[in-house]
């Protein structure tokens, strides 16, 4: 008899474990109504605690609110002290809007409050599950009045976004960073979403956000990191002068922001931005010799003046005068080793005057003490100017020399890279592919790129072509190309359109050529070269380049923002994949006057 007892209540318990697991499969189906059929069952006799979170929110998302209140109340009067219940007997009183009882029970919790951390996480949540955004907010408000220990900012910053309150969102995030100011990355991170706003992009999110931190920074103008958040949102939002002068402002007080300025003056030569990078580095050069940014921010203003310089077609001497100036300042030594390698590069590839670049190279790489890397750059840059004379043989030497002695630093995959570009140079293709291929799983991304741009152009001209002269003829005319002789490279390009008519090749032989007239300063040129891709290889991988760069021309050449508008819509609209969608879409909207702060 007891056996029988036994295997009765052994299969029992089988069963209602099977129901359990068959309703709540139920549950989260959003199978409400089937669910509720069997968790009533089940809870016949004794209702089970178990059962009792899914039951109760399938009563809410079926409208049976007065069961579910009735089952709130139940569970409550056995276990007093469980807000939750009663935190669900509120929910069902909201449902069913009985105002005078739905008032004096939330009243009873709020008096039950500890200010414990877990109770107030937990009761916000709940009523957060049910949308009763208000309440969850009022709980943590009341919580950290009761424990200021805890602020609950960043919760209660995720609330106003619920809520629609993005000022108050925002702010709550700065005061998190005040009261924290070791968790910059999460309200960074926050905050950067806030501004993504789903990939659409708002002035008027970024507008309350710079209000919200000019705000926070009028109260606490030392505080580094809310004007550290002041830059870095002029930065996405393209503003950049305004992010230049907050920076060089922020060290006027601190004394300790060059760093970051400098940061941002390499960021404005990325962008060709030559004006706004030189007074930044002018800035930097005046706090004197003694910053060790001192020569680098000469390097690097020298490289856009000459940029500026060359660009306008003016003569290069006051360039040339400068470097002389700053040499004979700073002297020949293991500090100005790089400035020195820089003026080579000047020296031989814009004022073409090889030899003194030479020995201004063989010099350097006499300096005792010098550090190895900078020795390697000086030796890549002494192969460069060989290879631009015509002196391959030398130039594989010395570029060979530092792929050996930096196999695993970022140089030494340069040297790498080079020495596989004069073997596409000579067309040695399988060679070359060879060497790209173990190259693009280098750290350094703009080596990968670069190794990964010329692997697809040797695959899809030469490894799938039946014949081998037509990609023969475009590297010695990328050759031609790179020693500047650029006449002769156009009419190297020329034959292959002349001799091979519709070739593979066409498109990225109107790209090279549009480069060629653009280092020419011949800008009409360089359009129409553009504008054959636009028209007559629209299939090709490079017409999202040709779109970008020909907008770039009409907005800052031919100040014609109706014709730039025009190529940076075409990317957004047909080529939303593309590198330069973001950017296009930013310029764009600029053009359109949608961001009339933002700064060129």
């Amino acid at each position: 008899m007891r056996v029988l007892i036994l295997l009765l209540f052994t299969f029992s318990s089988f069963a209602q474990n099977n129901n359990q697991k068959i309703a709540y499969q139920y549950f989260i189906n959003g199978d409400y109504d089937k669910a509720i059929v069997i968790y009533e069952e089940l809870n016949k006799s004794n209702i089970s605690v178990n059962t009792y979170s899914p039951y109760f929110i399938s009563l809410i998302n079926t409208n049976n609110f007065f069961t579910a209140e009735k089952l709130a109340k139940k569970l409550y009067s056995k276990n007093p002290q469980r807000l939750n219940y009663l935190v669900d007997i509120i929910i069902s009183l909201k449902k069913q809007e009985k105002s005078n009882k739905f008032t004096f029970n939330l009243k009873k919790l709020f008096r039950k409050l500890n200010g414990k951390n877990s109770q107030a996480i937990q009761l916000a949540n709940r009523f957060l599950s049910f949308e009763m955004y208000d309440i969850s907010l009022e709980i943590y408000e009341r919580s950290s009045k009761i424990n200021d220990s805890f602020s609950y900012d960043l919760q209660k910053a995720q609330i106003y976004a619920l809520l629609g309150e993005d000022e108050m969102m925002v702010n709550q995030y700065l005061d998190f960073l005040l009261k924290n100011p070791n968790q910059k990355k999460i309200v960074f991170s926050n905050i950067q979403r806030f501004l993504d706003n789903n990939g659409i992009k708002d002035s008027d999110n970024t507008n309350l956000v710079k209000r919200s931190l000019l705000s926070i920074i009028k109260k606490y103008p030392n505080r580094y990191d809310f004007n550290e958040m002041l830059v870095w949102l002029f930065m996405q939002n393209q503003q950049y002068k305004l992010a230049l002068q907050q920076v060089i402002s922020l060290d006027r007080r601190n004394q300790n922001s060059l760093a970051k300025i400098f940061d941002i003056t390499e960021k404005l030569l990325d962008l060709e931005k030559f004006k706004l990078a030189i007074e930044g580095l002018d800035y930097i050069i005046s706090k004197g010799f003694n910053s060790e940014l001192y020569i680098t921010s000469y390097i690097n203003k020298l490289f856009a003046e000459t940029k500026i310089v060359k660009n306008k077609n003016e003569d290069l001497e006051p360039i040339n005068e400068k470097y002389n100036s700053v040499i004979n300042e700073v002297g020949k030594n293991s500090y100005s080793i790089l400035l020195l390698s820089n003026y080579a590069h000047f020296k031989a590839f814009y004022m073409k005057n090889l030899e003194e670049a030479k020995v201004i190279l063989e010099d350097a790489m006499k300096i005792v003490n010098a550090d190895p890397i900078d020795i390697a750059e000086c030796k890549i840059q002494y192969a460069d100017i060989m290879l631009l004379s015509g002196n391959i043989w030398d130039a594989l030497l010395f570029y060979s020399q530092v792929e050996k002695d930096f196999k695993e630093n970022p140089i030494g995959h340069t040297a790498k890279f080079k020495r596989a570009k004069i073997a596409y140079y000579k067309g040695e293709f399988t060679w070359a592919q060879a060497q790209l291929d173990v190259l693009k799983a280098s750290t350094s991304k703009l080596i990968s790129n670069d190794a990964m741009d010329l692997s697809l152009l040797i695959t899809d001209n030469y490894n799938l072509d039946t014949i081998d002269q037509p990609m023969m003829q475009f590297a010695r005319a990328d050759l031609l190309f790179f020693q500047q002789k650029y006449d002769e490279a156009i009419l190297s390009y020329d034959s292959i359109l002349t001799i091979f008519k519709g070739h593979d090749l066409s498109d990225e032989i109107y790209f090279r050529k549009y480069k060629i007239y653009l280092e020419k300063n011949d800008t009409e040129l360089s359009v129409k070269m553009l504008e054959k891709i636009i028209n007559d290889f629209s299939f090709e991988i490079l017409i999202d380049d040709a779109l970008y760069n020909i907008a770039k021309i009409y907005e800052n050449e031919y100040n014609n923002s109706t014709k730039a508008k025009d190529y940076y819509q075409k990317i957004i609209l047909d080529h939303e994949g593309s590198i330069y969608a973001s950017e296009a879409r930013s310029r764009f909207r600029f053009l359109r006057g949608d961001e009339i702060n933002e700064e060129k």
